[in-house]
């Protein structure tokens, strides 16, 4: 590859705070707030106009898992989002499986920042790191205003592909063997659902295509169709197709899974108005801005949450908290074999009521840094766990946890890898994760 020398610049000091955030998704969120919560001046940078991430940008319908049928896992913040949502949606909470409007988390999520009195930044991307050894100083930003740097005592990676770890030289792990991803979805919000012709909320859709499946007449090759959710009166969120083959961190194959998406989406929105009561006269109102990425770096902390912790349970004397959604890794290839396993395995792996495993505090903490921590997708996992770990309760717990660590480290003086475990278990508990229904 040719390289380009760019000449080196002054660029400003823009902000410094406690604890700075990268990544404004449902986990960056989280740990922001939960360190504003604790006494800690905080700074959330995002790349797009919006907090939420996947729940906004991305179109993502659901927030699912939220409860092991017996424990309320993600009790803090998630909760709060999904009662206050609710009151934006006119509806119950439901802590199994709670379908949202992307507009409604939007403007919570804005007012959660603003009450907390966080200051954070949209439309600003990362572009390296400030490392002086095992410390990072600050990182560098850029802006439609230009670059810039902002400074912190502690770093949270929340960007879900692990650029910030990427970028001080964390190492990382991609995919499988063969560096193969979980294919992403363009997830899409569609307008005119006629909903009275049916008595579902959720998977829409699902019945007709695994029917036109048996009687090969499915107009895609895909042997793993997610559905269909209710959002709205008349709208409704698609998780619907795979981008196969796609590499989420090239930017060249990023850009046609989103071009090869939008099309796709159409022949969905035709197969769902001949096919499945109500959709008529449904129309495509948006394809999500954000391509829906299941899996890109999974970054290596001090320890590795492996399959056997998943199937066998385990727990952990520094865990933060504890989760139970099944293993859900999606297909990398237009297999249709691989594509049909999906389904059967997330049965097959699903706990009993009151069943859970833990997260290790350790699995926050990345290599070869003194102040930089994970959250959300990117946390130090195989890619068992991470298909598990990446629904949203599950990176929220780690953003909230990660903020409340950051608060710790910072008011008591000491380094991340020497706060009182059992002080911040205490903590997290007083919050709200991993309460008794």
């Amino acid at each position: 590859m040719t390289k380009v020398t760019i000449p080196a610049k002054e660029i400003p000091l823009i902000a410094e705070a406690d604890l700075v955030v990268a990544g404004g998704g449902s986990a960056g969120v989280a740990a922001a707030i939960a360190a504003a919560q604790e006494g800690l001046s905080c700074i959330l940078v995002e790349k797009s106009n919006c907090a939420g991430g996947m729940l906004t940008n991305g179109l993502l319908p659901s927030i699912i898992y939220m409860s092991d049928g017996r424990n309320l896992l993600s009790g803090g913040l998630c909760y709060e989002l999904v009662k206050r949502v609710s009151v934006e949606m006119g509806v119950k909470p439901d802590i199994y499986w709670h379908n949202i409007n992307p507009e409604a988390v939007k403007l919570v999520l804005d007012e959660m920042l603003c009450e907390n009195k966080i200051r954070f930044f949209y439309n600003m991307h990362c572009f390296d790191v400030l490392r002086n050894g095992p410390r990072i100083e600050g990182i560098a930003v850029s802006s439609p205003q230009g670059m810039g740097v902002i400074k912190g005592k502690i770093f949270v990676d929340a960007t879900g592909d692990g650029n910030l770890s990427a970028l001080a030289g964390v190492p990382c792990e991609i995919g499988n063997e063969s560096g193969e991803v979980m294919a992403p979805t363009l997830c899409s919000l569609w307008s005119g659902v006629d909903y009275t012709k049916n008595n579902i909320s959720s998977g829409l859709g699902r019945r007709e295509w695994h029917q036109a499946e048996e009687n090969n007449t499915i107009p895609l090759p895909e042997h793993h169709f997610v559905g269909f959710f209710r959002c709205g009166n008349g709208i409704g969120c698609g998780n619907l197709g795979h981008e196969y083959g796609c590499r989420p961190l090239d930017a060249d194959s990023y850009t046609q899974a989103c071009v090869h998406g939008r099309k796709q989406i159409r022949t969905y929105l035709e197969f769902f108005r001949k096919n499945v009561p109500g959709f008529a006269h449904a129309e495509l109102a948006l394809t999500a801005p954000m391509l829906g990425v299941r899996e890109s770096r999974r970054v290596c902390g001090e320890y590795m949450l492996v399959k056997e912790d998943y199937y066998e349970r385990r727990h952990f004397s520094d865990e933060i908290g504890c989760f139970a959604y099944p293993v859900d890794i999606h297909a990398s290839s237009s297999n249709a074999e691989e594509q049909s396993e999906v389904e059967k395995t997330v049965t097959a792996t699903q706990y009993g009521k009151g069943e859970n495993y833990g997260i290790p505090y350790r699995a926050l903490l990345a290599k070869e840094t003194e102040n930089l921590l994970l959250a959300g997708r990117c946390i130090s996992a195989d890619r068992t766990m991470q298909s598990s770990i990446r629904v949203v309760p599950g990176c929220m717990i780690t953003g909230e946890a990660a903020g409340v660590a950051a608060a710790s480290a910072v008011l008591k003086n000491c380094s991340l890898r020497s706060i009182d475990i059992a002080a911040l278990q205490k903590r997290l508990s007083q919050r709200g994760i991993y309460q008794k229904i």
